[in-house]
């Protein structure tokens, strides 16, 4: 019953009001699916609940984790089972921790100049390697393709040996 009450939040097609969220759950497999993009990122959250739900934890893992460190990960997911197990918050109040914790690792990051995304299409990277000069953050595999390319190590912005 109680696991009927906290689906009832998430029809199986039903999209949460929030823009670039969408969230699915099924008493059936006992799971909520939410999935959030935000400009070229793209993340998937499965909260398993047991079927002693709310006597064991929920379980949370990570289907996509496009342009967050492991460590970040993590921190979210304790976050999220310590709101729904000693807190008593709802599903869609952990579903809607996640998002915030995910809106402020993206607030701020801005693009590569080089590629101008802010994760990197190959390996899902955001940009880290950063110039000592003008501070200027390139994603490793852009800033490696420039250094082949141009023959030199010198900065694409300020033209600074790197």
């Amino acid at each position: 019953a109680i696991i009927k009450s906290e689906m009832s939040a998430f029809g199986t097609e039903k999209a949460c009001d929030e823009e670039g969220l969408k969230v699915e759950g099924s008493t059936v497999s006992r799971e909520v699916l939410a999935t959030y993009e935000k400009e070229e990122c793209k993340l998937e959250m499965v909260l398993s609940l047991p079927a002693t739900y709310p006597l064991r934890a929920v379980e949370v893992n990570c289907r996509k984790l496009t342009g967050i460190r492991h460590e970040k990960w993590r921190r979210w997911a304790i976050q999220i089972v310590s709101l729904l197990s000693s807190r008593d918050g709802s599903l869609n109040e952990g579903i809607m921790l996640w998002k915030r914790n995910v809106d402020e690792a993206m607030d701020g990051v801005e693009p590569c100049p080089i590629c101008y995304a802010v994760v990197q299409v190959t390996d899902r990277s955001l940009p880290k390697v950063s110039c000592k000069v003008c501070h200027t953050k390139f994603h490793s595999v852009c800033i490696y393709k420039w250094f082949s390319n141009a023959s030199k190590s010198t900065c694409p912005m300020c033209r600074s040996s790197f």
